[in-house]
């Protein structure tokens, strides 16, 4: 683990207002429920110290090196083994593993805007995903690049500490109300019944799939929920023209749904300015847009999201014949069934390409790709051999008609997502239900290898 500490996004992600939008008890692990989340939507701090208590439960601590960077993993063919090169506070270290499970996550990467003059500004400079414990914002005047996921939690938190606020739009997203609750007492005490946190887990996860189908073009959920976003929008935004500004041109769905009851209250405050004009520069003490206006600010908030690069850009991964897999994606990532990529043996992918959701918990994705994962493993060892590797032909066709479905979806309307590549190809969201990935998952298709 590069971090000096265990939690992944719920580690680096502390700007205030950091929640997660997928309710609690259905991103947990099914097989450690927690009756005590506060609230239906989990803050970070609550979900970072719940990962914590399973590491301890688990006695997985001893066995994680912190502050440990893998610069190279290198495929030793003949031996079937993997080579990795760790970086441990400056010293260089071999380790050698048969198996090779990468889950550094597409969303480690943060991306901060390519705008002319950003290595020029003099005041502060924050990213959401790297965000500075120190800051104060009170009194300040500020900047938010961005209007997704991260901001719509961050604005509200900093508009009422700061003396102007500039939230820099590029397009504007359908948000819908976020059903928030506080659980009391006697619930937590409920939760502990296991026959009712598993009948309430259930009803969760039910009630998450049917949000799958808001996805589909053209259908009755689709336009109910279009009609949501709608008058969420009308109900708490009056101003038509502020409306116009923060009504999205595509349809509902292209681009992740937001959850929020106080975004669109806290752009109406009256230090509070919606900026949907382009930044054209930052320059020492401000940002200037195309319509030739320069705000000056005391800090530059960037909630600009991440580069999505599904393996982290600081590791060189060489397969067999030397394919390295950088190079292999060229952009482009696909894997088969998201967990493992033709030329690299015994290499599996946590949440790899074309796994991402949009309605309901990455933990019900993670848990299936590491029940296969195993299942893999378990049979190379099983039968004495040396590898397994996904074959090339059954990987082109899995993405074939995985493309074919994710062409005729909501995904490949004209919005801007980082759901795609640069060239247009969905590479971060699968085209179904859970249940059918799970169901994708549970049962290896061990013709669709090489087992040597």
């Amino acid at each position: 683990e590069q971090s000096p500490a265990l939690g992944g996004t719920w580690w680096d992600n502390i700007y205030p207002g950091a929640e997660c939008d997928v309710r609690a008890h259905l991103y947990s692990y099914s097989f450690a429920p927690n009756p005590e989340w506060s609230q239906a939507y989990a803050p970070q701090g609550e979900i970072h110290q719940y990962l914590e208590r399973c590491a301890a439960r688990f006695d997985l601590f001893p066995r994680i090196r912190f502050n440990t960077v893998i610069r190279e993993a290198r495929f030793d063919v003949e031996r079937g083994i993997w080579r990795l090169r760790l970086e441990n506070g400056g010293n260089g270290e071999q380790l050698e593993t048969r198996f090779f499970v990468c889950s550094t996550g597409p969303l480690s990467h943060p991306r901060y805007p390519d705008i002319p003059g950003m290595d020029a500004y003099r005041g502060a400079l924050l990213h959401s995903a790297r965000w500075d414990r120190a800051f104060e914002a009170r009194g300040k005047h500020l900047a938010v690049i961005g209007t997704a996921a991260s901001a719509v939690q961050l604005v509200p938190r900093l508009a009422p500490l700061a003396e102007k606020l500039y939230v820099c739009q590029r397009s504007p997203n359908w948000i819908i109300p976020r059903i928030n609750h506080v659980y009391a007492p006697w619930e937590k005490a409920l939760f502990r019944v296991k026959f009712i946190s598993g009948a309430h887990r259930f009803l969760l996860y039910a009630a998450h799939e049917a949000n799958r189908l808001s996805f589909n073009p053209g259908s009755f959920n689709a336009w109910i929920a279009h009609r949501l976003a709608e008058w969420h929008l009308r109900r708490q935004v009056p101003d038509g023209r502020l409306r116009q500004a923060l009504r999205p041109g595509y349809p509902f769905g292209c681009k992740r749904v937001l959850l929020s009851n106080d975004y669109y209250p806290a752009l109406m405050r009256s230090n509070v300015e919606l900026v949907t004009a382009p930044i054209s520069k930052i320059d020492q003490r401000g940002i200037i847009t195309k319509d030739g206006q320069r705000r000056e600010v005391d800090a530059i908030v960037c909630a600009t999201g991440f580069d999505i690069s599904y393996v982290l850009s600081s590791v060189r991964i060489e397969g067999s014949g030397g394919r390295v897999l950088g190079e292999a994606w060229a952009g482009e990532p696909d894997a088969y069934r998201g967990v493992a990529v033709a030329g690299f043996p015994n290499l599996f992918l946590l949440l790899g390409p074309n796994t991402g959701q949009g309605h309901t918990s990455a933990m019900l994705f993670i848990e299936a790709q590491v029940n296969h994962a195993l299942q893999c493993i378990q049979e190379v060892i099983d039968q004495g051999k040396v590898s397994m590797e996904v074959k090339q032909d059954a990987m082109a066709r899995y993405n074939v008609q995985l493309q074919k479905k994710l062409a005729a979806s909501v995904w490949a309307a004209g919005c801007r997502s980082w759901y795609k590549a640069e060239s247009g190809k969905i590479v971060g969201i699968y085209p179904g239900f859970s249940f059918q990935y799970a169901r994708e998952l549970k049962t290896p298709r061990f013709e669709d290898y090489i087992i040597r």
